[in-house]
This record gives C-alpha cells, sequence and structure tokens, in this order.
C-alpha cells in the first residue's frame, strides 16, 4: 500500500492535483477580492479585476514553485520573468472577456467573471506546462 501512495507521490497526476488545488485558491482569492471591490465597494470592473488578478496571481507564483512544482530556480529569476508575462498576457485576455460579455453580450459582472475564468484558466494551465515549468 505504501508503494501505491509513493507512486502516485511521485507521478504527474500528483503535481496536476497540487497545481489544481493552487488554482482553485488562486481563483476564490481573485473573486473574493473582485467581488469586494467590484461588486460591493462599486469599484471600477476593470480596476478591480487588476487588483483581484494580481492578489491571484502572487499567491499563484509562491505557492507553485514552493509546493506544485518545488523548484529550486531562485525567487528573482528567468522562471519568474516567464510566470510574470505569461500573467499579464492572461490578466488582459481577462479584461477584454469581461468587456465582450458585459458590454456586447450584456451578461452580469458575475457571470462574465465566470466565464473569462473559464476560458483564461485553461490558457494559463497550457502556457504554464509548455513553457514556464517544462520539465
Amino acid at each position: 500500500m505504501h508503494s501505491f501512495f509513493l507512486k502516485i507521490k511521485n507521478s504527474g497526476f500528483y503535481t496536476f492535483i497540487k497545481f489544481g488545488i493552487t488554482g482553485a485558491a488562486n481563483t476564490l482569492i481573485n473573486f473574493l477580492v473582485f467581488t469586494l471591490l467590484s461588486v460591493v465597494l462599486n469599484f471600477n470592473m476593470y480596476f478591480s479585476e487588476i487588483l483581484a488578478y494580481s492578489c491571484g496571481m502572487l499567491n499563484s507564483y509562491v505557492v507553485n514553485r514552493n509546493w506544485t512544482f518545488t523548484t529550486s530556480e531562485k525567487f528573482w529569476s528567468g522562471q519568474l520573468i516567464k510566470f510574470i508575462v505569461t500573467n499579464l498576457f492572461v490578466m488582459f485576455l481577462s479584461l477584454i472577456l469581461l468587456n465582450i460579455f458585459t458590454e456586447k453580450l450584456f451578461f452580469s459582472k458575475i457571470i462574465a467573471k465566470i466565464f473569462a475564468t473559464v476560458i483564461t484558466t485553461v490558457v494559463n494551465f497550457l502556457i504554464s506546462k509548455i513553457w514556464i515549468y517544462k520539465n
């Protein structure tokens, strides 16, 4: 039984599960900050998204490098630059999607945020897997 868990721990599946848990935490942080700023405090939706995304992004980098992938690279490294570039791209994609969903398709802010999050999560995972944390 011990060897079974050891095989799972050493597999890519285990890393994927940790990536998923980290992503769920990032998404929760993002949604909480976005909802607080945009819906509760009625701040500008785009400003709220930038701050919310930044909070989730910081959590993502710290947790993924220390727990999910346990990288040996220094905190300030080429990996951080790739991470920032990727997440800035994904954040701007999120802003564009929020605009399309709210201004063109007339979704509510929360529904627009859900759709934008699903799309950007897939994009972020693919870029992370093939460029940031490729091994």
